[in-house]
């Protein structure tokens, strides 16, 4: 994993989360570029920013640029941007759960890149990183995607001196297992037996096999529980972007996560 290239979003006015100073922080430690994109649409104090951008480059960062753009929907301006000039990380704040709508899942079905999501308001966590994959999907679009997405959460964690930890939620059909033809018990073993390699390959990049959870269930709701259980600082998991007007009306299971996180969460995309 290489970020040379960072796009920071201003948070909305009077938001307790710093997506700002988060984007330093990592542009300092990678010596990225960052790029902080504002909001010509409302009032922001542009010598302030300036002199921000110019303490940041005191402060170690490689090179600061402030960008404004008079747009209506966020994706729109990411879009374009990312054709002129390529992002390695995208980092914005997570909209609010209590806001009736959100360009969240906008600007994940147009990013090239990874984009981290910041929670306002994250629970009390411990210095963790909870990875979610697909480890008994054989296709190599998905073991792909893994790779990928272990790469960042990797990158992440060493930023953080983090703990890491993967979750693979097969599902479990809520109507077979109230008519007793399945049970939780079945599903996981099949899931243990089918991983054998995945588990290989994590252990083998580094993951104790205690920090490797399989747990059947509602997919989004596993993942959102364990990340609660252990109190994990960021989500990572990766995303297949949806094409064609029906698969558009679906969200994705990342998309599905954002309005119940109590954590951070970068989303991962396929190449």
């Amino acid at each position: 994993m290489e970020i040379k290239e960072i796009l920071a979003v201003t948070p909305p006015p009077e938001s307790p989360g710093d997506p700002i100073g988060t984007a330093a922080n990592l542009a300092k430690l990678w010596q990225a570029n960052l790029t902080v994109l504002y909001h010509n649409q409302r009032s922001h104090d542009l010598g302030a920013l300036n002199q921000m951008a110019d303490e940041l480059k005191g402060a170690g960062v490689p090179n600061v640029k402030v960008q404004g753009d008079n747009w209506d929907k966020l994706s729109d301006v990411i879009d374009a941007m990312q054709k002129l000039a390529p992002f390695d990380l995208i980092i914005k704040l997570m909209h609010h759960r209590k806001q009736s709508h959100t360009t969240d899942w906008y600007v994940l079905r147009v990013a090239h890149s990874p984009v981290l999501l910041l929670n306002p308001e994250p629970q009390a966590h411990q210095s963790r990183i909870l990875v979610a994959m697909d480890l008994d999907h054989k296709t190599a679009r998905v073991q792909k995607l893994n790779t990928k997405v272990l790469a960042h959460a990797k990158g992440l964690a060493e930023s953080r001196n983090a703990e890491l930890h993967v979750i693979y939620a097969p599902h479990l059909s809520r109507f077979l297992h109230e008519l007793d033809m399945i049970s939780p018990h079945e599903v996981a073993q099949t899931a243990m037996a089918n991983c054998t390699e995945a588990r290989a390959w994590l252990e083998a990049e580094g993951i104790p096999a205690e920090h490797i959870h399989i747990k059947p269930g509602l997919t989004g709701q596993v993942i959102r529980d364990k990340t609660c259980k252990l109190k994990v600082d960021t989500l990572v998991m990766g995303y297949f972007k949806r094409t064609g007007m029906i698969s558009q009306l679906w969200r994705s299971n990342a998309e599905q996560l954002l309005g119940d996180l109590r954590c951070h969460m970068m989303v991962v995309p396929a190449d």
